[in-house]
C-alpha cells in the first residue's frame, strides 16, 4: 500500500486541493483531500510543503499530511483484516476515507481559507471570472484586462512575499509594507511608477473589499501616504501629414508588412486599441458606421468610417486586413515606419525607470507602436478643433474631459504654432474690421 501526495493545479497560481494517490493490488486511484495550499508553497519532489519563513505553518502543515498517510494505510489493513484479506474496491474504499476524514466539514474548512488573506484573493479572483463581482458602477461583468490585472498583482505580491521573508496576510498590509512593496517594484524589478500606482489601486480595492465584508478591520490603506503614485511620461502621436506618409509609402510588395500598414492606418482613423482593432468585423459595419464594444470597459462605441478606411475595406475584398500578435505587429509596424523620411527625425521622450528620470533619444519611428494610432486620432481631432471634445470622446470612449486632455499629446512647439495661427486669425479680423472702406482706423 502506497500514499503519495499531489495537487491538482500544481501550475495554477491559486490554491489547489491536494489528492492522495492510493495504490494496492494492481489498482491507482486518486482520492481528494480537505487540505489546500498554493502551489508556490508546494515541493513536488517531497511531496511536502516548502518549508521556511514564507509559510510559517509548514511543519504542521507536513504533520497533518503524515497522519493522514498513516490514518489511510490503517484504513486499508482494517479493511483486509475483516475481509478475509480481500482488499477493498476503489469505491468501498472512498466510502471509508469519506468517514474517516469527517468530509462533512468541506463547507466550514473552505470558508476558514476564504476568510485568509491569499484566499480572500483568489476567491475575489474567482468571482471575477465568473461575472458575480460586478463593476460597482456600471453593474456589469469585469473586463478581462481588469481581472488580469489582479491576477497579475497577485503574482507580484507573492514575489515580494517571498523576497521581502515577510508573510502578508491582512493585518500586514500597513505602512511598512507600502514603503517596502513600492521599494522592491521600483529598484528590484524597475518598473516605473505609474505601473507601481496601478498595483497599490489594486492592493486598495482588494482591501477595501475585505473591509466591507469583515474579513478585516485594518485601514491603513485608507491613510494619505498609502497613495497610488503616478507621474506624466511622455508619448508620441503622428499629424496628418506622417499618418498619409505611411499609407502611401512604398513597401516593396511586402504582404506582410502592407497587413501591418493598413490595420494601423485602420487604427488611426477609429481610435481603437489593438486588442478591439484585431478583432474587426464587417457585419458591425451600417451605413457606414462601425459599432465596436471594448474589449477593456466593455462600452459600445459608433465610429464614422472615413474614406482611407473603407478604401482599405475594399483592398481587402470587403473585410478588414488580417490580424497578429501585438508584439509582432509592434515590431513589423517599425519596419514600415522606417521607410518613412518624415518619422526619420529624432525626438526625445522623458520616462522614468528604478525611481529615475530617463530623456530617450531615437528616431520617431523607434517610438511608433500600436497604441499609437489610437492616441494619434484623439490628438489630430483635438487640435483640427472642428469637434467638439464630446464627438470626440464619443469615439475614444474616455468617460471625461480630465481623462481626455491627459491622454492627447501635442508638442509645445505644435501649441505655439496653434496660438501663432490663431493669433493671425485675429489680427486679420481686427485689420478687416478696422478697414471702413479705403481707410484704417486705430482700434
Amino acid at each position: 500500500m502506497k500514499v503519495r501526495f499531489y495537487l491538482k493545479r500544481p501550475n495554477d497560481n491559486r490554491v489547489s486541493v491536494i489528492y492522495a494517490r492510493l495504490i494496492y493490488n494492481m489498482t491507482t486511484f486518486k482520492y481528494y483531500l480537505l487540505e489546500k495550499i498554493h502551489p508556490a508553497d508546494w515541493n513536488a519532489k517531497t511531496q511536502k510543503a516548502k518549508n521556511g519563513a514564507k509559510f510559517t505553518e509548514s511543519m504542521e502543515f507536513n504533520q497533518r499530511l503524515k497522519e493522514i498517510a498513516s490514518k489511510i494505510t490503517d484504513a486499508f489493513y482494517n479493511y483486509q483484516n475483516t475481509h478475509q484479506s480481500k482488499a477493498p474496491t476503489p469505491e468501498i474504499f472512498k466510502e471509508i476515507l469519506d468517514e474517516v476524514f469527517n468530509k462533512q466539514s468541506q463547507a466550514r474548512i473552505d470558508r476558514e481559507v476564504q476568510r485568509t488573506f491569499w484566499g480572500f484573493f483568489q476567491t475575489l479572483i474567482d468571482r471575477m471570472e465568473s461575472g458575480s463581482r460586478l463593476h460597482l458602477t456600471k453593474n456589469t461583468p469585469l473586463a478581462t484586462t481588469t481581472v488580469n490585472s489582479m491576477r497579475n498583482l497577485m503574482n507580484h505580491l507573492r514575489a515580494y512575499e517571498e523576497f521581502s521573508r515577510r508573510s502578508i496576510e491582512f493585518d500586514t498590509i500597513d505602512m511598512h509594507f507600502y514603503y517596502g512593496f513600492t521599494d522592491y517594484m521600483t529598484k528590484v524589478k524597475k518598473v516605473n511608477i505609474n505601473t507601481i500606482g496601478k498595483l497599490i489601486t489594486g492592493t486598495k480595492v482588494l482591501m477595501r473589499e475585505a473591509l466591507e465584508l469583515g474579513y478585516t478591520d485594518n485601514t491603513i490603506f485608507t491613510h494619505r501616504k498609502f497613495r497610488s503614485a503616478s507621474a506624466d511620461t511622455d508619448a508620441i502621436y503622428l499629424n496628418e501629414k506622417e499618418i498619409e506618409e505611411i499609407r502611401v509609402v512604398d513597401l516593396d510588395g511586402n504582404k506582410k508588412l502592407e497587413k501591418v500598414r493598413d490595420l494601423f492606418v485602420v487604427g488611426c482613423y477609429t481610435a481603437l486599441r489593438y486588442s478591439d482593432l484585431s478583432k474587426l468585423t464587417i457585419d458591425r459595419i451600417e451605413d457606414d458606421i462601425l459599432e465596436v464594444t471594448q474589449i477593456k470597459t466593455g462600452d459600445c462605441v459608433h465610429i464614422p468610417l472615413r474614406k482611407p478606411v473603407m478604401e482599405i475595406i475594399d483592398k481587402y475584398g470587403g473585410i478588414f486586413p488580417d490580424s497578429i500578435s501585438n508584439q509582432k505587429f509592434n515590431e513589423y509596424l517599425k519596419d514600415v515606419c522606417k521607410k518613412c523620411e518624415l518619422l526619420q527625425k529624432e525626438v526625445s521622450l522623458k520616462s522614468f525607470s528604478a525611481g529615475k528620470r530617463i530623456i530617450t533619444a531615437k528616431p520617431k519611428y523607434m517610438f511608433v507602436t500600436s497604441h499609437t494610432a489610437r492616441r494619434s486620432f484623439a490628438t489630430n481631432e483635438f487640435l483640427a478643433r472642428d469637434l467638439q471634445v464630446a464627438e470626440i470622446r464619443a469615439i475614444t470612449g474616455h468617460k471625461t474631459d480630465k481623462s481626455f486632455y491627459k491622454y492627447i499629446k501635442s508638442t509645445p512647439r505644435e501649441t505655439a504654432e496653434n496660438v501663432a495661427e490663431k493669433w493671425k486669425l485675429r489680427d486679420a479680423r481686427r485689420l478687416s474690421l478696422a478697414t471702413g472702406g479705403s481707410k484704417l482706423r486705430a482700434v
